[in-house]
Order: structure tokens, then C-alpha cells, then sequence
């Protein structure tokens, strides 16, 4: 057959039919590439990649050495390290197992049976939790979009408050109260409450310094900032984080620090990453501000909507699309997020920002979800 009689004959065939074979092959060659494509997973928080390779000797270097050892309980190198970067008394810090330890150790120290925590909602699902297991009653009060309204938490604190925790930038949502909005709603407060903030993910907010809101202490008796070294510093195996308060809580802080002490290990490489400084910290924080930016930016020609972020992750909304469904498409597109309904909100998910390539695979998969290639 010469080349001619080869393209007559396709002559009788109509577009309609030309137009499906085509779509047909474009079908199979996105599945062969799709099945050589791994999977990306977006639906945790914690810092993907290692710490610095030294900040793992110290741990390893401090096992072989002192494993045998009962540890500093106090861990006096690190508050003391703490207290110089921060510019406050090592009294003035507890450090624990995690933020979340501390967090939860707080809530038991100063609820009772029939007090009252608020929070907003969705946030981070140990708020609530924490509550019951002090046998106390959380109280949620539902996010302006996306935000917390101060004037709302207020308006729900009762007599039987106890604590506001405030996740700050919020976990599911991103968002971020400065220091100036906190501190009139600690104003606010009534002397029987204390306002907890939980600053796991303060690193990559890029609103104001980072330690803006942690010098509320100074000025608010009743105010406790709890950081972790779980998320930016990539140390969550470690189980490390510290809580800050005012010289007027060493009470407090000495009530919530675990009786023992943290390991040997983590103080070791814990101690190690803040004696090596913040040249890395700086380079994931600045790597998410960049990613988080564009991916904002992008949103804009997708039926998808955010909340401005400050958080190393954005919570999405497809108009149309429950989080599960959304969660489901994006997973054939061999993205992997969070659905929200876990988190508080049945209509959104949560993905994390990694790179530029993550980043890439995100709004293609989202773009795939939402039908809009």
C-alpha cells in the first residue's frame, strides 16, 4: 500500500469518530503515565526530609554514650539555650515530650470536672480532646471564614472557662491572628481564664517576626506559648517542644514539665540543632513562602478557594465537591491529602507544601478533580 492509498483510506471516516479514537489514546497514555508516576503524599504536616546528618549523630553519638544514664530532668542546656535565643529567664520555660504533651498536661493542671475550654473550630482535633480528659467540656466556636473571630471566643467564655487555645497559624485552616489582635483579646479575658497558644507551625507564618506573639508572656500573666521542634526542624520522632510563660507561671510551668524529664537523645539532638543555628530553618521556611504563594495564586484559575495560609499547608474547597470525593479524585491523580471531615470540615481537605515539583503535582491533580484540564 503507498503512502496515498494509506491516508484514502481514512477519507470516509467522519471527525466524530476521529475526535473519540483520539480521546481514547490520550486516555490510555495518561494511565501508562500515571502507573510510572509515584505517589505523593501531601496529607501530613511533619517536615518530609531529615534534619541536618549531625543533628542525627548527636542522638546516635548520645545512645552509645549515655543510653545507661538517667537524663538531665530538668534539661537545663536546653532552656538555657531556649532562654538565650528568646531573651527570657530558662523559668520561664518547660520543656516536654511535644508540644502536645504539654498542651494536654496544662488542660489537666487547670481544668476541672464541669469547666469549660474554648477553641475555634476546625482546629487541631486534640483541643477537644484534651478537654474530656480533664473532665471538662469543650466548647467550639465555628471559624469566620477560615479565621478565627475573636469577638466570638469571647462572646463563649462563661464562668466555667478555664482556658482559650488558640492554634496559631491554624491547623486545619492556615490562618494567623497577629500579636496585636491577641493581645486585645487577652485583654479581654476574664482573670479566671488562661489563653494557650500553640505555635507548631509559627515558623512559616510571614506576617510579622516570629517571636511576636511568644512576648505576650511578658505582658500577660496568663498567657503560655507552646512550640515544637516536630514540624519545620523535621524532629517529630524525637518528641520534643517547650511551653513559655511569664516569671509569674513558674508555677505552672514546673507543674506541667514531665516529672522525669525528657531522654537523653532528644535533649542531644535537640540541643545540637539550636547550637548550629537557623541557616536550614530558614531555607524550608523560605522554600514554603515561595511554594505557598504560587500555589495561592494559581487557586485563582480553579474553581477551588483557600484561606490565606501562614502554614506549611493550605485547606482547600471545591465548589460542588465534599472533601472525601475531592480526597478520592486527587488520590487517582496519585496525590494523597487529608479530607477535612476528620478535621471539622466535611467540604474541605488539607495538602501540605513541599517543592516546586509537590507543588506542580498538587494543582495538576486539583485540576483533574475539578474536571478543569
Amino acid at each position: 500500500m503507498g503512502l496515498l492509498d494509506y491516508y484514502r483510506q481514512f477519507d470516509d471516516i467522519d471527525q466524530e469518530s476521529v475526535n473519540r479514537v483520539l480521546r481514547e489514546r490520550r486516555r490510555r497514555e495518561r494511565e501508562l503515565a500515571l502507573a510510572e508516576v509515584p505517589t505523593v503524599d501531601l496529607s501530613n504536616t511533619e517536615w518530609p526530609d531529615f534534619p541536618h546528618s549531625e543533628i542525627m549523630n548527636a542522638a546516635i553519638y548520645a545512645a552509645r554514650g549515655r543510653v545507661n544514664s538517667y537524663p538531665d530532668r530538668h534539661a537545663s542546656g536546653v532552656r538555657r539555650l531556649l532562654a538565650e535565643r528568646h531573651g527570657i529567664a530558662p523559668e520561664q520555660i518547660a520543656v516536654g515530650n511535644g508540644a502536645a504533651e504539654l498542651l494536654q498536661a496544662t488542660a489537666i493542671v487547670l481544668l476541672g470536672r464541669g469547666d469549660e475550654l474554648v477553641t475555634p473550630w476546625p482546629s487541631y482535633p486534640l483541643y477537644p480532646l484534651m478537654a474530656q480528659r480533664a473532665g471538662a467540656r469543650p466548647v467550639a466556636v465555628d471559624l469566620s471564614a477560615g479565621r478565627a473571630d475573636l469577638d466570638a471566643l469571647g462572646a463563649a467564655v462563661t464562668d466555667r472557662t478555664r482556658a482559650v487555645v488558640l492554634c496559631n497559624p491554624n491547623d486545619p485552616t492556615g490562618t494567623y491572628l497577629t500579636a496585636e489582635e491577641i493581645a486585645g483579646f487577652a485583654r479581654s479575658l476574664p482573670e479566671h481564664v488562661h489563653l494557650l497558644i500553640d505555635e507548631a507551625y509559627v515558623e512559616f507564618q510571614d506576617v510579622e517576626p516570629r517571636d511576636s506573639v511568644l512576648r505576650l508572656v511578658e505582658a500577660f500573666q496568663r498567657v503560655v506559648v507552646f512550640r515544637t521542634f516536630s514540624k519545620i526542624y523535621g524532629l517529630s520522632g524525637l518528641r520534643a517542644g517547650y511551653a513559655v510563660g511569664s516569671p509569674a507561671a513558674a508555677s505552672l510551668l514546673a507543674s506541667i514539665a514531665p516529672a522525669l524529664g525528657i531522654n537523653v537523645l532528644t535533649q542531644a539532638g535537640i540541643t545540637y540543632a539550636l547550637e548550629m543555628g537557623d541557616s536550614e530553618i530558614d531555607r524550608r521556611r523560605e522554600l514554603v513562602v515561595e511554594q505557598r504563594g504560587r500555589l495561592l495564586r494559581e487557586l485563582h484559575d480553579l474553581p477551588v478557594d483557600a484561606p490565606d495560609s501562614e502554614a506549611n499547608f493550605v485547606w482547600l474547597h471545591a465548589s460542588g465537591l465534599t472533601g472525601a470525593l475531592l480526597a478520592a479524585r486527587m488520590e487517582e491523580a496519585r496525590v494523597l491529602v487529608a479530607p477535612g471531615g476528620a478535621l471539622g470540615a466535611d467540604d474541605c481537605v488539607r495538602a501540605s507544601i513541599r517543592g516546586e515539583a509537590a507543588t506542580s503535582r498538587l494543582l495538576r491533580a486539583l485540576r483533574e478533580a475539578t474536571g478543569t484540564n
